[in-house]
């Protein structure tokens, strides 16, 4: 499969959040779900286990007798997060031989300072003192309530004097007011794209395709519309108003893939440029389930049973 275009659009697409809500599962039961998807023909769909700083100790004392190290990725939650990194970092030392942190989450607007700039700055001197094995990749979440090209021009300053940061984009949430309009994602991974900023995406993408949800009321987002769309953005250069079509698609008729091609309307993408957008653009998806993803994905014949 290393030309297939499903290989290259799904690999370590989804990172595996179980242990964040609407599953919230306890420790143990997100392992063992983890390990259900890893022992299925799709294992390979599979990214890291997304874990809040606050219980490192805890997963590492799951993995005594593990066979292999867990990849992770921290959701700092510490009150103080750039205070918590030097102590995080030596934390994680201990357990190496269980984990590896490669991946830092941080909501933006938590670092105190004046403007994003300043944040983005006393991250980066907070980081540099951390003594991490290997530096991890960092995603900032960005503020719903602040203008998102603003923050990503940000990002972008901040990549263009050599600190390597990365956004992330929140798609959903508890309630209806937690989801984002497809215009307002537009705004973000459009520009995003322009500045050649890398994202990655949680929260509300359980189904390939944006649907209603009658327990929010409220039509929510599908990780097809968002990932697809924007790997289309990066290799056709769809512009804000066929962006905003594709995110705000309901038709699953309108969305293919194959071996061949990733492609919504016949606008398409193949295998090689599927995997250029996912290594320097659109990182991955955080998701509290690893079936949902891939039972719809063989409803709608996009994954056949054996692809492995």
């Amino acid at each position: 499969m290393k030309h297939d275009a499903r290989r290259a659009l799904l690999g370590e697409l989804i990172d595996d959040a179980g242990l964040f809500p609407p599953a919230a599962l306890s420790m143990g039961a997100a392992l063992a779900a983890r390990e259900r998807a890893l022992a299925n023909d799709a294992f390979w769909i599979v990214g890291r286990f997304v874990v809040p700083g606050s219980r490192l100790a805890e997963v590492a004392s799951e993995l005594d007798d593990a066979p292999r190290t867990l990849p992770v990725s921290v959701v700092v939650d510490a009150p103080d997060p750039l205070g918590a990194l030097a102590a995080l970092a030596l934390e994680a030392r201990g357990f190496s031989d269980r984990i590896a942190i490669e991946a830092l989450e941080f909501p933006l607007a938590r670092i105190e300072a004046i403007d994003d700039d300043e944040r983005l700055g006393a991250l980066e001197s907070a980081l540099a003192a951390a003594p991490f094995l290997e530096a991890p990749e960092l995603y900032l979440e960005l503020a719903r309530d602040a203008d998102a090209v603003a923050q990503v021009t940000a990002l972008h300053r901040a990549r263009v004097r050599g600190f390597d940061v990365a956004a992330k984009l929140r798609c959903g949430g508890p309630t209806a007011a937690a989801v984002p309009t497809p215009e307002a994602l537009v705004h973000a991974i459009w520009s995003a794209n322009r500045l050649d900023v890398p994202f990655k995406a949680t929260a509300g993408l359980h189904h390939p395709i944006r649907h209603s949800d009658a327990a929010l009321g409220t039509t929510v987002h599908g990780f097809l519309n968002v990932i697809g769309g924007a790997v289309l953005a990066r290799a056709r250069g769809l512009d804000g108003r066929m962006l905003e079509a594709l995110i705000g698609d309901e038709d699953a008729a309108h969305f293919h893939l194959d071996e061949n091609a990733f492609s919504w309307l016949g606008i398409g993408a193949d295998a090689s440029e599927i995997g250029e957008a996912r290594a320097r653009f659109v990182r991955s998806y955080g998701s509290c389930s690893l079936e949902e993803p891939v039972e719809d994905l063989r409803a709608l014949s996009m994954l056949p049973v054996g692809v492995a």
